[in-house]
């Protein structure tokens, strides 16, 4: 759509579009930020694409919503963020996303750019959304350390597969939340999770209707002590009975943690599949 001449909104009497609302799916390299959301002490990636957006629309203060808080280090192909202004007086909305590239930096890129329903919130509109966590198991090499966690003895695949099926379903994942102080509900429901491999690297995916704070790089950590035969995969079941973070094993590294894709229809992951690289794109084989 972004691509696609808009139809033109009725103008308001300052001769601009009535405000409406806008979704944007960016990809970024989250290497440089501390993480999606604004911070106090970091550059971050809303507060870049904010400030490009603003200079885009005659310098209106904008504040975008994102699907997500990744955090420092964490990459996305997928994340969707929303925001509502009226119309930018320098450029049509057809031309936004290419006018967005050219000013941002080359690790954050526009996807897409479209007017929604105002109702849309690209947070609390979201239905579900799908991670993939990259490990690598060859020698070091300084080109993909920023994209995956290298563990060459994370050979035990099998019992990662049998692992990750007690991760399946809906459950209590008080275990692996970093920070449950005062959340009172830790139940979520993952619909797929599953590990598949191309060459050297490792993938773990988990789809789920929703995510607590850090919950897939914890369920990560410990997932690797079973992949690299140090932990049963019984014991991830009795980890989730538990509900206490100390029975889980350290988290894992933010640079292998993608965010894929968000969904905000029900069912509309049923048609998503994906075993690829978020990096180069090949294919992988489920194990």
């Amino acid at each position: 759509m972004a691509d696609e001449v808009m139809p033109v909104p009725e103008q308001g009497a300052n001769g601009l579009p009535f405000k409406r609302t806008y979704r944007m799916i960016l990809a970024f390299d989250g290497t440089a930020y501390h993480g999606w959301q604004r911070q106090p002490n970091g550059i971050s990636v809303q507060q870049v694409v904010e400030e490009k957006l603003g200079r885009l629309f005659g310098g209106m203060d904008i504040r975008i919503q994102g699907s997500s808080r990744t955090d420092a280090g964490v990459h996305a192909l997928g994340m969707c963020a929303s925001f509502s202004a009226s119309g930018s007086p320098y450029i049509p909305d057809w031309k936004i996303l290419k006018a967005m590239n050219r000013l941002l930096p080359s690790d954050i890129r526009l996807k897409s750019v479209e007017i929604v329903p105002d109702s849309f919130n690209a947070r609390f509109s979201a239905e579900g959304k799908s991670y993939v966590y990259v490990i690598r198991t060859g020698e070091p090499d300084p080109f993909t350390s920023r994209y995956s966690w290298l563990l060459p003895d994370f050979t035990e695949t099998a019992a990662v597969a049998e692992a990750l099926k007690s991760l399946q379903g809906i459950h209590d994942f008080r275990t692996f939340a970093t920070d449950s102080s005062g959340r009172e509900d830790t139940v979520r429901n993952i619909l797929k999770a599953e590990i598949y491999e191309t060459g050297e690297y490792k993938c773990i995916q988990f789809l789920g209707t929703g995510f607590l704070y850090k919950m897939v790089r914890s369920m990560v950590g410990t997932l690797a002590e079973v992949g690299r035969g140090k932990l049963n995969p019984a014991e991830i079941g009795r980890m989730l009975a538990a509900k206490d973070r100390l029975a889980a094993r350290d988290t894992a590294p933010a640079c292998g943690l993608f965010l894929m894709k968000v969904f905000y229809t029900p069912g509309e992951w049923d048609l998503w599949h994906y075993r690829g690289l978020p990096f180069r794109g090949e294919e992988g084989t489920k194990i």
